[in-house]
């Protein structure tokens, strides 16, 4: 291992054309970057596929194992183009919109790839375009297309977003590309797989039903108001979510975010669920070396509010910094872990049920807290001792010590996790000495200090966290 950030809180970069170049990815995860976002809504199976060549390759070289998440586009509803590339809308203008998504776009009107305008809209609903920078009032429809007052106006163009807050939409949330992408995702054995819209806990479990046993961790991007009203059942059937506020913020009062923000937060919490805070993190950094003050202070606040991981979107898919972006984002996450200390340790998570191996995870991180451990150690086949380990929040490091590249990444979203790949073990003295060895090699323990160690004995079961020793290093 050459590199590594000792840091809590993972970071998710998204990549794209400021991104895709492996000198560019490879000083990415040097800078602190964990998981590496493919967002399905741009680009194509081919561009995909270089891309997690070029990850797994510099994974080997750098010996630094980083997740791959792949993210479902869903039924993101977008206007089409326009003849010159935009239109101008004024106030009081009247607008149309067309169920036929080659209708080319003029002042008058324009395609977009909704069929069920004429169906869900009704007179006197709003509907927004753009992220909401433009209000539309529905009038009334004609044949396949809606006909709008403008409200507020605006530049509008090509394949801008277009939103129907408080409609109750026709179209499925998992989409025939969605399906075809997901076997993608399966076929390369990408990590995780985060599903855009979730509206019901129907959804994921659907979505669960789809990948027929395939070893990918759920990630629901909770960005519809309908989810937070059903958070506790999609929450049963996931292994975390992303709180999207771009489109959250556009369905819902913008001033209300923060408060749901925190809400999920808590929530997630309390069940040991990974949660990541996504969208607009950094997004001055699309152009600047440097963030403003105030996304400084909502990155380190989402932080300190429990966020396991948080993402950059176009700053480092499209931003002028994408190194310089995970850079920050690690260096906040550093001074935001210092303030946090053992505040956000969980002695007890209410919503989750009192297994052995739950049990087990509590124990150890209680005795490391107790005994002022330097760090939690857990020799893992599957990764489950290391996750459940990880639900608690400890304040020492969790190191999983592995013989499997896949465990590592499968780690690798999982808040105060350090993967580390080592060779299989064949009995507890082995394992301790392999403790110490690592530990000593990262610089985490002097001679005399005390390791928290995990594990399940006999060696290589899986599922049967049992063991745990309070370790003075020789």
């Amino acid at each position: 291992m050459e590199k590594i950030i000792l840091k809590r809180t993972k970071i998710v970069a998204t990549l794209g054309p400021a991104s895709s170049d492996p000198a560019v990815i490879e000083k990415m995860i040097n800078a602190g970057a964990n998981v590496f976002r493919l967002n399905f809504s741009h680009g194509n199976h081919e561009t995909h596929l270089k891309n997690i060549k070029q990850i797994r390759e510099i994974s080997e070289k750098t010996g630094i194992y980083v997740g791959i998440l792949g993210d479902l586009c869903g039924p993101k509803i977008r206007v089409g183009k326009f003849e010159s590339g935009f239109a101008v809308l004024e106030m009081g203008d009247h607008f149309f919109l067309s169920e036929d998504p080659l209708c080319v776009g003029t002042k008058a009107g324009i395609g977009t790839s909704y069929p069920y305008l004429t169906k869900d809209i009704k007179p006197g609903n709003i509907v927004l375009l753009d992220d909401g920078n433009i209000m539309l009032e529905a009038l009334y429809p004609e044949d396949n297309r809606f006909y709008f007052r403008v409200l507020a106006g605006g530049v509008l163009k090509d394949k801008k977003g277009l939103n129907m807050p408080g409609i109750n939409l026709s179209v499925e949330t998992i989409t025939q590309k969605d399906k075809e992408d997901l076997r993608f995702i399966i076929e390369n054995e990408l990590d995780f797989v985060a599903l855009s819209f979730v509206r019901r806990a129907q959804d994921v479990i659907e979505l669960k039903q789809l990948l027929n046993g395939a070893d990918l961790r759920i990630i629901a991007k909770i960005e519809k108001p309908e989810a937070i009203s059903e958070l506790d059942k999609i929450l049963d059937n996931c292994e975390g979510v992303m709180i999207a506020r771009g489109d959250l913020g556009v369905e819902l009062p913008v001033q209300t975010v923060p408060a749901i923000q925190k809400q999920i937060l808590k929530r997630c919490s309390d069940r040991g669920k990974t949660v990541i805070t996504a969208t607009q993190m950094l997004e001055s950094m699309m152009e600047n070396q440097i963030p403003t003050r105030a996304e400084t202070t909502d990155v380190y606040n989402a932080i300190v509010d429990g966020s396991d991981a948080v993402m950059l979107s176009g700053e480092t898919a499209a931003g002028k910094h994408p190194v310089k972006a995970v850079k920050m984002m690690a260096d906040i996450a550093l001074e935001a872990e210092k303030a946090v200390g053992a505040v956000n340790f969980h002695y007890i998570l209410p919503g989750v049920e009192r297994k052995l191996e739950e049990v087990m995870a509590q124990c150890a991180c209680e005795a490391s807290y107790n005994a002022c451990s330097k760090a939690i150690v857990t020799f893992t086949h599957s990764g489950n001792t290391a996750l459940n380990i990880s639900k608690y929040h400890p304040p020492t490091l969790i190191f999983a010590l592995t013989p499997f590249q896949k465990t590592c990444r499968r780690l690798s979203l999982s808040w105060g996790v350090v993967p580390v790949i080592v060779k299989d073990m064949k009995s507890t003295d082995e394992m301790l000495a392999e403790a110490e060895q690592v530990m000593k090699r990262l610089e985490v323990v002097k001679s005399g200090e005390i390791i928290t160690m995990v594990a399940g004995l006999p060696i290589g079961f899986v599922g049967n966290t049992n063991f745990m020793k309070l370790h003075k290093v020789s």
